[in-house]
């Protein structure tokens, strides 16, 4: 009997973080083309002519390790931040499927990093972030599962993910959509994950695939111009 539970549970978990055969053939034949990001959130023209761009702040975190992190330990990293909570039956389920096949799709790209925020700290705790995030094979696919203080992760997503902001003063905020932060920690896209079908499915994972790599290639031309 535990052990037929155990299979199920194990198939149910594969059947959870895979993404079906035929779809990922689809989104491997689709063309990525170039195009610039856009720079998402408030921005300041300053007196010299320059401009400056809204920036995502730093945060305290635990990972799913129990280890202290920072945003300093995605140094020189495109980033790929949502926000979730391990209770959750459907949105965050399916959610971090897509994220998981992007993941998947850098997974040896060391500059291209998955962080997930629990926005439900007080249930969410490191042993159960742990076990949530065995199902992605997190440190395989450069994925970070974390949580912290309840106030500064709600202020953190409000002002500087700019996520969620429909529920501002809410005491249980929620959203399915991904940040991606630059290496100089600002915004380039704010896009939603889930789809209502495998073919909008696939068209949102395709979308985010692109913004990553329209960054990596800003990030090469910049070098080449040097």
């Amino acid at each position: 009997m535990a052990s037929s539970k155990s299979y199920n549970m194990k198939a149910a978990i594969a059947a959870f973080v895979i993404l079906p055969i035929l779809g990922v053939l689809i989104l491997s034949r689709a063309q990525w083309v170039h195009k610039e990001l856009p720079y998402i959130g408030e921005k300041v023209e300053n007196k010299d002519g320059s401009v400056t761009y809204h920036t995502v702040g730093d945060i305290h975190l635990f990972n799913q390790h129990g280890k202290e992190i920072n945003l300093s330990d995605f140094d020189s990293c495109i980033i790929v931040a949502n926000i979730f909570f391990a209770s959750c039956a459907e949105v965050c389920p399916q959610m971090n499927k897509q994220i998981q096949v992007i993941a998947e799709e850098f997974r040896t790209n060391p500059k291209v990093r998955f962080l997930t925020v629990s926005i439900d700290p007080q249930s969410d705790s490191v042993p159960v972030l742990y076990q949530y995030s065995q199902a992605y094979k997190a440190d395989l696919y450069k994925r970070t599962f974390a949580t912290g203080s309840k106030s500064e992760i709600y202020d953190w997503v409000f002002n500087d993910l700019l996520l969620a902001t429909e529920q501002r003063g809410s005491d249980f905020i929620h959203d399915d959509k991904v940040v991606i932060i630059d290496r100089d920690h600002h915004i380039r896209g704010i896009l939603e994950t889930r789809g209502k079908d495998l073919k909008e499915q696939l068209e949102r994972v395709k979308r985010i695939t692109d913004d990553i790599n329209n960054l990596l290639y800003e990030y090469r031309q910049k070098q080449l111009d040097k």
